[in-house]
C-alpha cells in the first residue's frame, strides 16, 4: 500500500464523514498533490480527535522538537486541522468539509478540476448522502418572525452573537468555479463566515480575516440581498461556520440540484408558503429559489414542499409581500453538538 493510499484510508477510518476510495484514484493524485510522501507519512500517524504534538511524537517515532515544525508546515499547507488552545493540538481534516476548503486562494484550475472529479465520481454522494446530513440550513432573517417561537440555534445573527471569535473569508466554491469558468455572479469575497476555532484556524494561517461580529451580520446581509443560502454546522451549539451557498457553484446545495440528493443537507424547521391573494406571478422567487423548489404555474407561485429546505431566500425577494414561512408540522430536533453530530453520521455511515 502506498503511503497516500495509507493516510486516505486512516482518515476515512478516523473521521465519519467519508473520505472514499474512487475507481480513478483522483483522491490519491490530489493528497500527492498537497504533499510530499513524508509529509503524508507523518500526517498517516495523527487521528481524528485532535492531539498534543508530544503524544503524535510518540506515535510517529520522533522527538517532539523535531516533529513540530513538520506538524506547523502540514498545517500551513492546509492538509491537517490545528485548535489554537494553550497547547496547540493537531488532528486529521477530511477532504471536504476540511482539505478542500482550507485551500482557500491555493488552488490551480488543474487543481480545482481534480477536486470537481472526486467530487462528482463518489466523494459528493458519499458525503451528502448520510441519514444524518453534516450542515444544517438557516432562514435568512427577514423570513421569520418573533411569533414563530424560534429557537435560538435557529437565528443566524444569534449564533453570531454567541461565537468566541468570527473570521470573514473567500468563498472558495464559487471562487473555484469562476477559475474553472463555471461561476456565477454570486459575492465570493468574504461570503464565507467563520467561527470559534475555525475562525482562529483561518485567521491564523492567512485564509480569512478577524472581524467584529457587526461586520459578520453585516457579511449575513450581504448574502441575503444576493439571493443566497445560510448553511451551518447541524449542531445546536458550536456551529463553527456559516456558508453562504448558491445552488450552481456550492458543494453542499449541489447535492440537491446536481446530485440529486434531496438530504443533501438538513431543511429548517420553517418551510415557505405563497398568499394566492398577494401574489402577482412576477417570478421572483422562482429566480431566486436556488434549489429550483419553486416555480410559476397559472401565474402563481408553487412551492414543491417535499423539495423546500426552509432557507426563506424567496421571501426576503419577494416585492409583494407575498411568500412566508410558516413552521413545519413537525419539528426535527438537531444533534447538541459536534459529538454527537459525529456518532449521528458514524452510525447512519455503518447501516447505509
Amino acid at each position: 500500500m502506498g503511503v497516500y493510499e495509507k493516510l486516505r484510508e486512516k482518515i476515512d477510518s478516523s473521521i465519519p464523514i467519508p473520505t472514499p476510495a474512487t475507481k480513478n484514484r483522483v483522491e490519491i493524485e490530489i493528497l500527492r498533490r498537497l504533499m510530499t510522501p513524508e509529509e503524508a507519512e507523518i500526517a498517516s500517524h495523527l487521528s481524528g480527535q485532535p492531539e498534543p504534538a508530544a503524544a503524535i511524537a510518540e506515535h510517529v517515532g520522533m522527538a517532539v522538537n523535531e516533529l513540530r515544525p513538520l506538524l506547523e508546515k502540514l498545517v500551513k499547507k492546509g492538509v491537517i486541522f490545528k485548535a489554537y488552545t494553550a497547547e496547540p493540538l493537531y488532528s486529521l481534516a477530511t477532504m471536504m468539509p476540511g482539505i478542500y476548503e482550507f485551500q482557500v486562494g491555493r488552488l490551480t484550475p488543474d487543481m480545482v478540476r481534480l477536486f470537481e472529479k472526486y467530487y462528482m465520481e463518489g466523494h459528493g454522494e458519499a458525503v451528502l448522502s448520510n441519514k444524518t446530513a453534516f450542515t444544517r440550513v438557516l432562514p435568512v432573517n427577514k423570513s421569520i418572525t418573533p411569533q414563530m417561537n424560534v429557537y435560538t440555534y435557529e437565528e443566524v445573527e444569534r449564533i453570531i452573537d454567541g461565537a468566541s471569535a468570527v473570521t470573514l473569508a473567500t468563498c472558495i466554491c464559487r471562487s473555484n468555479k469562476n477559475l474553472i469558468g463555471e461561476g456565477c455572479d454570486g459575492p465570493v469575497e468574504d461570503a464565507c463566515i467563520l467561527l470559534d476555532s475555525w475562525a482562529d484556524y483561518y485567521a491564523e494561517n492567512g485564509l480569512g480575516r478577524r472581524v467584529s461580529k457587526e461586520e459578520g451580520k453585516k457579511a449575513l446581509k450581504r448574502a441575503e440581498e444576493a439571493g443566497l443560502v445560510h448553511n451551518s454546522l447541524n449542531v445546536q451549539d458550536g456551529s463553527l461556520f456559516i456558508c453562504n451557498c448558491c445552488g450552481c457553484c456550492c458543494a453542499l446545495l449541489r447535492g440537491i440540484t446536481q446530485l440529486e440528493l434531496p438530504t443533501a443537507v438538513a431543511k429548517s424547521n420553517f418551510i415557505a408558503k405563497v398568499s394566492e391573494e398577494n401574489c402577482t406571478g412576477c417570478g421572483t422567487c422562482e429566480e431566486r429559489c436556488q434549489i429550483h423548489a419553486i416555480s410559476i404555474v397559472d401565474s402563481l407561485g408553487t412551492i414543491d414542499e417535499a423539495r423546500c429546505i426552509g432557507c426563506g431566500v424567496c421571501v426576503s425577494g419577494c416585492p409583494a409581500n407575498a411568500v412566508f414561512m410558516k413552521k413545519r408540522e413537525t419539528e426535527t430536533l438537531l444533534p447538541q453538538n459536534l459529538n454527537e453530530l459525529m456518532m449521528k453520521i458514524a452510525e447512519g455511515r455503518v447501516s447505509s
